[in-house]
């Protein structure tokens, strides 16, 4: 089963099922339901499982869109995707977002590489940092597909990391569930992140898009999180400048364990609150370096990252952060 959530201009978020080419409008169906969050926990997922709470909706459920217009619209007077789980509206926090460090091993090598250009010393902290998860501070900053990653002015090396993305809710009998699988980019301050590793925060946070989910959320009973091959395109002015692509999945993770080690870390120190969901990034094997993309991310490029197992093509552009005189009182 694959899961949407979309704008619809004047009414807000909705949710919806995608059937063939079709998107069937699940949100009127029972009450005010407009997220994957309502539906597990509102809707009797948490007990009875998000895909039968899916079921049940679908025959309350009439109202049909073309799931490729919904991919491809770009203007907000039209239906267009938000990113596929999110808190209810007003509740962006019920939403956590989590993110593992260098978990693949062609990530870790040339990760060390770089960090050993940017200081000129060896570094080895990069042999350990699957053991480190951190979070993006604040859900909203995380966009969906279509919608823009921002580039901050003081930017130094901006990278896209593909990454496949597990999505969690708490059940009834208080155990963690996975409820599926979608496409992430975490998009990093290369720059930042290669001088000092110890400054991960600020390479990876921002305000405005600095990282991104979608498009679609496939049900974990069906998708295989094994061996799943991934891959970012990068386009300036239309034309490729970058592609790289790399394997990842269950199978590809550089740990013990596979995913329960990430898992192990996360919950067993920050345990899931009732009510709460939580998107939790793998960690990437793709890196595009220097070599590959010299100057970064800029301004007006756009980011493609594809996703099988019927997650899809997730595509970002890149806009400049907004600027404010917030700093003027203090100089």
């Amino acid at each position: 089963m694959k899961l949407v959530q979309f704008v619809e201009p004047g009414d807000g978020l909705h949710v919806g099922v995608v059937e063939g080419d079709e998107v069937l409008d699940l949100t009127g169906a029972q009450g005010v339901l407009r997220t994957v969050y309502d539906i597990y926990y509102d809707c009797g997922g948490d007990e009875k499982g998000l895909v039968a709470a899916v079921n049940e909706l679908q025959g309350l459920a009439s109202r049909r869109l073309s799931f490729a217009d919904l991919l491809a619209n770009r203007n907000t007077d039209s239906p267009y995707l938000s990113k596929p789980v999110s808190g209810p509206p007003g509740h962006p926090h019920a939403l956590r977002v989590w993110l593992a460090g260098v978990t693949h091993e062609v990530s870790a090598k040339l990760r060390e590489i770089e960090a050993k250009q940017a200081t000129g010393d060896a570094v080895n902290v990069y042999d350990q940092k699957y053991r480190e998860v951190f979070s993006k501070g604040e859900p909203d900053a995380v966009v969906g597909h279509g919608q823009p990653i921002t580039r901050p002015a003081d930017t130094m090396r901006l990278v896209p990391e593909t990454e496949l993305v597990s999505v969690y809710g708490l059940n009834k009998q208080g155990q963690l569930e996975r409820l599926g699988y979608t496409g992430g980019n975490d998009a990093t301050d290369n720059g930042i992140e290669a001088s000092n590793p110890l400054n991960l925060p600020q390479a990876k946070n921002w305000a405005g898009g600095c990282a991104s989910l979608g498009p679609v959320l496939v049900t974990a009973d069906e998708y295989d999180d094994a061996d799943v091959t991934v891959s970012c395109e990068i386009l300036r002015g239309g034309e490729r400048v970058a592609y790289k692509e790399g394997p990842t999945g269950q199978n590809n993770l550089n740990m013990p364990d596979k995913l329960l080690h990430l898992e192990r870390h996360l919950f067993n120190r920050i345990p899931l609150e009732p009510r709460m969901l939580l998107a939790f990034y793998w960690g990437t094997p793709i890196v595009f370096t220097e070599a590959d993309l010299s100057d970064g991310l800029q301004d007006g490029d756009v980011m493609r990252l594809a996703f099988p197992g019927g997650i899809g093509v997730l595509e970002n552009p890149v806009v400049p952060l907004a600027q404010t005189d917030q700093l003027q009182g203090l100089q």
